[in-house]
C-alpha cells in the first residue's frame, strides 16, 4: 500500500503543473529538486561505501544538483576487493543508504533497472534472452524428402512453396514432396545473441528479449526479491537506456503474436517476408494438401504487385515488432509503479513508433550525442511532444555525451547545448555524467570512458554551480505552466515502415539521415521551425484521443490551433476517420499535397481501401505549401526566428513564459514580436539571480538586447509594475585596463606554479614557470586602476577571452562569475572614486594536467572492459596535446553605457 501511495504522489509530480499566475514576476521561483540538473552517476564496480556516498552526495547537493541516476558498471583494476555484486544484500544496503541520504539533502535518486546496458544479467535464461531471426531459402526439385542442412538456431517455421501450393514441413519433416520446382523457406531464431554491455559485478549475463512481456516479468522478479525487505525511500524513477539490443529481431512467439495483431498468418507469406518477388504469387491460388489461405479469405487486392505485397508484409512485421516492444516497455512501467517509482525511458534506437514508446513512460528522455545540431530538433521533439500529449510535465535528456574530447569541454561549451535542448522542449536535463570516485584515489580518480566528466575531478567543478544554477532557473520556468504549441504535426510512420528493402527498421539518433531527414515529415518540420511555428509531433495512437472544442484540438491537456499532415501516401482508416471527425467538428486540418490515398499493411486490404475512399475529406485544407496555408489560417508564429532569435513558449493563467536565445552570429537590438498577446512583460537573465526588470512593450512587441549566445526569459502579462529593465547602449570611450597584472595561483595541481607579474595578456602556460604548463586549477589576476570619469549610467567589464571561467571581485566585493559567452559583466555599482582593485579568478580545464600524466607515463587509465578511450573510441593518449591556453587572455576593458528609451525606436 505504501508503495502505491508513493507512486501516486510521484505521478502527480510529473503531470502538468497547474498554469497558475506568476507570484513574483521579477524573481526566479525557488529551485526544486526537479528544477535542478541531474546527472548519471556511474558506480564503477559498485565499489561504494557509506562514507564516500555521503560525502559525494553532499558535494553534489552543494554544487546545485537535484538528483542522480545510479548506473552500476565495470570497475577499476586493483580494487576488486571492494566490488559489490549487483542486487546482493550488501548492494541493497548501499542503495538504501544512498536514497536515505539523498532525501536528507533534498535530492532524489533514479536507478537503472540493471547494470550497464541494455536490460539483462545472470537472471536472464536462454529462453528469455534477445534473439535474431535467421531466414534461409533453398531450391528443391522434389521427388523425395527435404534433408538439406537447416540454419542454426531454434527452427520456427519450415515451409515448401510451389506455384499453387504451400506445405508446412513442421508438421512432418519426413514427408516426400512431389517432383516440381519447390522453394523451401526456413525461419529460425538464434538466442541468446548478446551479453550486457559494460556490466557491473553481479550484472553480467544475457540481454533480455525486448519483445517479450513474459521475459520482462521473469527479469523484474529478481528485483522484486531484492527489494522485498527494502526499508528506505524507493528510487524516484527506474531508467531504461536507449535501444541497444543489438540484432534483436525476433521473439519465440512472434508468429502467434503477428497473427493475433495483424489478422493473418505470416507463415503463409514467407516469400514476401524474404523479399522473394519471383515467388510471390498474386493472387495466391488455393493449395491442394497445403495450408495457404486464399486471397478471398485474406481480403487482399488481386491487383497488387509482388513488390507491393513484399512492402506490406514487411510493414506488418515492423508494426508487430513495434507493438511488442511497446508492450514490453509498458509492462516495465507498470512494474516501476507497483514499486512506488516512476519510469524514465529513452525510446530512440528502437524499431518502433518512437512517439508511442516515449509516451509510455512517465518521463520520456532523448539524448544529444556529440555537438548539438539544429537539424535534429524534429527528432528530439518526439520526446517532448510525447510529454505534452500525455499531460506530463517533464521531458528529459541525456546531455553532453561526447560533447568534446575528455578534459577539453568548457562550461561555455555546455550552455549552447543546454539551450538547444530547451528549444526542443526538454526541461529536465541529465548530465552524462559523474563517476563515483572515492577520496583515497589519486587524481583524476575513477573515470567513465565517455565524456563529459562533471564530477569533482573532471576540471569543471570549481564553477560548475554557475551552469547548474542557470539550468535550474530556466527549468523552473519550463517545468511550470503548460506547453503552448499551436500546430500538431502528424508523423506518417507507415510510409517509413512500408518498404520492400531490409527487414528491421531501427530509428537511432546516429543515423537519422537515413530514416528521418529525407522524409516529407522532416521537411515540413524544418519549415515550421524556420518560420517560427510552434508545434508538437503526434502518432496515430495519440491522435486517436484528440477532441475538438471551439475549433481547437485537445489532447492530454494540450490544445492546438491546427493539424498538419505532411505529404504521405499511407494512412490507417482509423486515423483518417479521426481527422474527418476533427474537421467536421471545426478543427483546421491542413494536408500537404494530397490526401493519403492508400492504407498500410496487407490484411483485409481491399475492404480497408474502400473504407478510406468512402471517408469524406472535403473539409481538409489541401495545400502545396503548408507554411502559406498556416498563414491563411491565421495561425500565429514567432517571427523573431527570422532575426536569429529562437524560442520556446509555455502558458500560465495570466500570460506566457518565453525562453529566448540568440543563436545567430550578430547582436540583436530591437523589437521582438511575440505570437501571443502581451501588454506588459518582465525580462529575466538566467545567468544571474537578480538581473531582471519590467520590459518596454508595444503592440505585443518586446524590446530585447541579446548578444550572440545570450538568452533570457520573457514573462508576459496584462499589467506589470516594478523595477524597469535597464536598456543600455555603448557611448564610446572604452577604457583598456593596461598595466601590470599580478597572477597568484590559488588551488589545483599537480603543484601550484610560482606567482608572476605581466603587463601583457597571454596564456599562463607561456607567461608562467614550467609548472604552469601542466597546471589545472585557479589563478587570481589582480590589477589596480583609477576610476574613470564621465557620465556613464553603468560600466560593462569586458574580459575578452577567458580560458575558461572567471569569478570577478571589485574592491573586495563579489561581482559575478563569467562562465559563458559573452564574458561581460555590469560593474558600475562596484566602482568607486579613486583607486579600484579588480581581481579575476580564472579556472582552466584539466587538459594540460592530463597531458602531463600521459607524457610522464603515469598509469591512470586502469579500468576493466573498454578502459578509457578517446572520442573516436581509440585508446586515449593526450601525450601529443599542445599546451591548452589557460587564464585571462583579454583584452580587458571597461565600456561606458548610457540608458536609452526604446519607445523612441521604430
Amino acid at each position: 500500500m505504501t508503495m502505491r501511495i508513493s507512486a501516486i504522489i510521484l505521478m502527480l509530480l510529473v503531470t502538468s503543473v497547474p498554469a497558475i499566475a506568476a507570484s513574483d514576476p521579477l524573481a526566479w521561483p525557488a529551485a526544486t529538486m526537479q528544477n535542478k540538473p541531474w546527472a548519471r552517476w556511474w558506480w564503477l564496480g559498485s565499489a561504494v561505501d557509506k562514507e564516500n556516498l555521503t560525502a559525494l552526495l553532499e558535494n553534489y547537493q552543494a554544487a546545485g544538483f537535484g538528483g542522480v541516476e545510479i548506473c552500476p558498471i565495470y570497475g577499476a583494476k586493483g580494487y576488486e576487493d571492494r566490488y559489490i555484486d549487483f542486487l546482493s544484500p550488501k548492494w541493497m544496503e548501499m542503495l538504501a543508504h544512498t536514497t536515505r541520504e539523498a532525501k536528507r539533502l533534498g535530492m532524489a535518486i533514479d536507478l537503472t533497472t540493471g547494470t550497464g546496458w541494455p536490460f539483462g544479467g545472470p537472471m536472464v535464461t536462454a529462453d528469455d534472452a534477445s534473439g535474431r531471426v535467421v531466414m534461409k531459402c533453398y531450391d528443391f526439385a522434389g521427388g523425395g524428402k527435404f534433408d538439406q542442412r537447416l540454419p542454426e538456431g531454434k527452427l520456427q517455421c519450415l515451409r515448401a512453396v510451389a506455384d499453387d501450393k504451400q506445405i508446412d514441413l513442421m508438421i512432418d519433416r519426413d514427408q516426400v514432396l512431389p517432383a516440381g520446382k519447390w522453394r523451401i523457406y526456413a525461419v529460425a531464431e538464434i538466442a541468446p545473441i548478446q551479453k550486457v554491455k559494460r556490466a557491473a559485478p553481479g550484472g553480467a549475463g544475457n540481454v533480455l528479449d525486448p519483445y517479450s512481456v513474459a521475459a520482462m516479468d521473469q527479469y523484474t522478479a529478481a528485483f522484486d526479491k531484492a527489494f522485498e525487505h527494502f526499508d528506505a525511500p524507493m528510487p524516484r524513477a527506474e531508467f531504461h537506456d536507449s535501444f541497444e539490443y543489438y540484432g534483436a529481431s525476433w521473439t519465440s512467439d512472434f508468429f502467434d503474436e503477428f497473427q493475433r495483431r495483424r489478422g493473418y498468418d505470416l507463415r503463409t507469406q514467407l516469400p514476401a517476408l524474404f523479399g522473394d518477388a519471383d515467388i510471390v504469387a498474386w493472387p495466391p491460388r488455393p493449395s491442394t494438401g497445403g495450408v495457404s489461405r486464399s486471397a478471398e479469405a485474406l481480403g487482399q487486392d488481386a491487383q497488387a504487385t509482388a513488390e507491393d505485397i513484399i512492402a506490406r508484409v514487411k510493414h506488418d512485421y515492423r508494426e508487430t515488432i513495434s507493438d511488442l516492444h511497446l508492450a514490453y516497455i509498458r509492462r516495465w512501467c507498470e512494474w516501476a509503479h507497483a514499486h512506488g517509482s516512476l519510469s524514465r525511458n529513452q525510446a530512440h534506437g528502437a524499431p518502433g513508433n518512437l512517439i508511442d514508446l516515449y509516451a509510455a513512460a512517465d518521463i520520456p528522455e532523448t539524448e544529444i550525442f556529440k555537438e548539438p545540431d539544429e537539424r535534429s530538433i524534429p527528432l528530439h521533439k518526439f520526446a517532448s511532444s510525447a510529454a505534452h500529449l500525455t499531460g506530463r510535465s517533464l521531458a528529459s535528456s541525456e546531455s553532453f555525451t561526447w560533447l568534446g574530447e575528455h578534459f577539453q569541454v568548457s562550461l561555455a561549451d555546455c550552455k549552447p547545448a543546454a539551450d538547444f535542448l530547451f528549444l526542443a522542449g526538454i526541461n529536465h536535463i541529465f548530465y552524462h555524467g559523474v563517476p563515483y570516485s572515492p577520496n583515497d584515489v589519486a587524481w583524476p580518480g575513477w573515470l567513465f570512458y565517455a565524456s563529459v566528466n562533471f564530477g569533482p575531478d573532471g576540471g569543471l567543478w570549481h564553477d560548475l554551480p554557475q551552469l547548474n544554477a542557470y539550468i535550474a532557473r530556466v527549468q523552473s520556468i519550463l517545468q511550470a505552466g503548460k506547453s503552448d504549441n499551436d500546430v500538431l504535426l502528424y508523423w506518417p510512420v507507415h510510409d517509413t515502415w512500408q518498404t520492400k528493402d531490409g527487414l528491421l527498421e531501427q530509428f537511432t539518433v546516429h543515423d537519422q539521415e537515413k530514416w528521418l531527414c529525407k522524409t516529407p515529415f522532416y521537411d515540413v518540420a524544418t519549415k515550421l521551425l524556420k518560420r517560427g511555428y510552434a508545434f508538437d509531433e503526434v502518432s496515430d495512437a495519440l491522435l486517436a484521443d484528440a477532441k475538438c472544442a471551439d475549433g481547437r484540438i485537445d489532447i492530454g491537456g494540450s490544445s492546438y490551433r491546427t493539424m498538419v499532415v505532411p505529404k504521405c501516401r499511407l494512412m490507417p482508416v482509423e486515423t483518417m476517420q479521426k481527422l474527418v471527425e476533427l474537421a467536421d467538428a471545426g478543427a483546421t486540418v491542413i494536408v500537404e499535397g494530397a490526401v493519403p490515398s492508400d492504407v498500410p499493411g496487407l490484411a483485409n486490404l481491399e475492404n480497408r481501401r474502400q473504407q478510406l475512399r468512402e471517408l469524406k475529406s472535403d473539409r481538409f485544407h489541401v495545400a502545396a505549401d503548408v507554411v502559406s496555408a498556416l498563414a491563411d489560417a491565421k495561425v500565429p508564429r514567432e517571427s523573431i526566428m527570422e532575426s536569429g532569435l529562437h524560442s520556446v513558449r509555455r502558458s500560465r493563467d495570466d500570460g506566457h513564459d518565453y525562453f529566448i536565445v540568440n543563436r545567430g552570429d550578430r547582436p540583436f537590438d530591437g523589437w521582438a514580436s511575440l505570437a501571443t498577446p502581451a501588454k506588459a512583460a518582465a525580462i529575466l537573465d538566467p545567468r544571474f539571480t537578480d538581473r531582471a526588470g519590467v520590459a518596454i512593450v508595444r503592440d505585443s512587441r518586446v524590446y530585447l538586447q541579446l548578444q550572440p549566445g545570450e538568452s533570457c526569459v520573457v514573462r508576459t502579462f496584462d499589467h506589470l509594475d516594478g523595477k524597469p529593465w535597464q536598456y543600455l547602449k555603448t557611448s564610446g570611450g572604452d577604457v583598456a585596463l593596461t598595466g601590470t597584472w599580478h597572477v597568484h595561483f590559488l588551488e589545483g595541481g599537480p603543484v601550484l606554479p610560482a606567482d608572476f607579474d605581466s603587463d601583457r595578456f597571454a596564456s599562463w602556460t607561456q607567461l608562467g614557470d614550467a609548472e604552469a604548463k601542466r597546471f589545472a586549477g585557479t589563478a587570481r589576476y589582480t590589477i589596480e586602476f583609477d576610476a574613470v570619469g564621465g557620465n556613464a549610467d553603468d560600466w560593462l567589464l569586458d574580459l575578452g577571452r577567458v580560458c575558461e571561467s572567471a569569478r570577478v571581485t571589485i574592491n573586495d566585493k563579489p561581482v559575478a562569475t563569467a562562465w559563458c559567452q559573452p564574458f561581460q559583466l555590469h560593474v558600475g555599482k562596484f566602482l568607486k572614486p579613486g583607486r579600484n582593485i579588480l581581481a579575476v579568478e580564472v579556472t582552466n580545464l584539466a587538459a594540460n594536467r592530463i597531458a602531463d600524466l600521459d607524457r610522464r607515463g603515469v598509469n591512470w587509465k586502469s579500468f576493466h572492459e573498454i578502459n578509457f578511450v578517446n572520442r573516436d573510441y581509440k585508446p586515449f593518449d593526450a601525450s601529443h596535446w599542445p599546451p591548452r591556453d589557460s587564464g585571462l587572455l583579454g583584452p580587458v576593458r571597461l565600456v561606458p553605457l548610457r540608458r536609452f528609451d526604446p519607445t523612441a525606436m521604430k
